[in-house]
């Protein structure tokens, strides 16, 4: 299996980190609010495709940028990142949580340059039956247990918590502050999901306890060429907890275009 390959590319004076692997037509996956437990997981979709996985600013070894406090910031980051990789023809494009919410804002703002789309337990949408939990309500220590619903996939993920991983969780979570502390939600984002027209695809995890699974259809009704897949038993990282998950991306980009 591919392994990744990480690289440094400036955008707007801020080093970011990219990493790459597999060879193929290009498939992005945008991260959630947070990158502790790496992205092995999905390394089997760069069987047959270039799996690149941009690091947002404010996370992981990429660089802070002071000028980020809203998604919107997020969705021209990448526009500029897409331009600096060469990815000028349509890609696939996956976002999970946070992801999810750059993703769907970046599909409804630059529709032509995405062909196929997957949402996994995407942020970004109110709904006040199954709202999304506050993560800033819940002491910074214990978010991690409301990820998984299994806690041996914690375990896995995070051997063992050193102080750096503390630091280095902290400051996620404050990026994830900036654009999310005092909503967690676009307010103006569900009148605007009709401009997302390309084949998406949802997908939940059942025991999601961050993003509940009923949000799913709610998103569902609002675009217009979606399909859900959801998967027993798996939390908030659902492609940490259901190597099914994976195997559902692979088969939904693999259709013919």
């Amino acid at each position: 299996m591919s392994t990744f390959t990480d690289r440094a590319v400036a955008i707007r004076g801020v080093r970011v980190e990219v990493k790459e692997a597999g060879a193929g037509e290009p498939l992005v996956y945008l991260h959630g609010a947070g990158t502790i437990g790496g992205f092995e997981d999905l390394l089997p979709l760069a069987r047959r495709r270039r799996l690149i996985v941009p690091v947002h600013p404010g996370f992981g070894a990429s660089d802070d940028d002071p000028n980020i406090d809203s998604v919107l910031d997020y969705v021209v980051h990448y526009a500029t990142l897409f331009d600096e990789l060469g990815l000028t023809a349509p890609i696939d494009l996956v976002g999970h949580s946070l992801g999810g919410w750059i993703a769907s804002l970046f599909a409804v703002l630059q529709p032509h340059r995405i062909r196929r789309l997957a949402l996994a337990c995407p942020a970004g949408l109110r709904v006040k039956e199954h709202p999304t939990m506050d993560l800033f309500t819940i002491p910074a220590e214990q978010v991690p247990t409301y990820l998984v619903a299994d806690p041996n996939t914690l375990a896995r993920l995070i051997p063992s918590v050193t102080n750096e991983m503390k630091v280095a969780s902290y400051r996620e979570l404050t990026s994830f502050a900036h654009v999310a502390w005092e909503r967690n939600y676009d307010a103006k984002l569900e009148r605007w999901l009709d401009r997302v027209t390309m084949p998406t695809l949802l997908l939940w995890g059942t025991k999601d306890r961050v993003i509940p699974v009923q949000q799913a259809e709610y998103w569902a009704s609002r675009l217009s060429r979606a399909e859900v897949a959801t998967f027993e038993d798996a939390g908030h990282l659902l492609f940490w907890e259901d190597a099914q998950a994976v195997s559902r991306l692979e088969s939904f980009f693999s259709r013919p275009h």
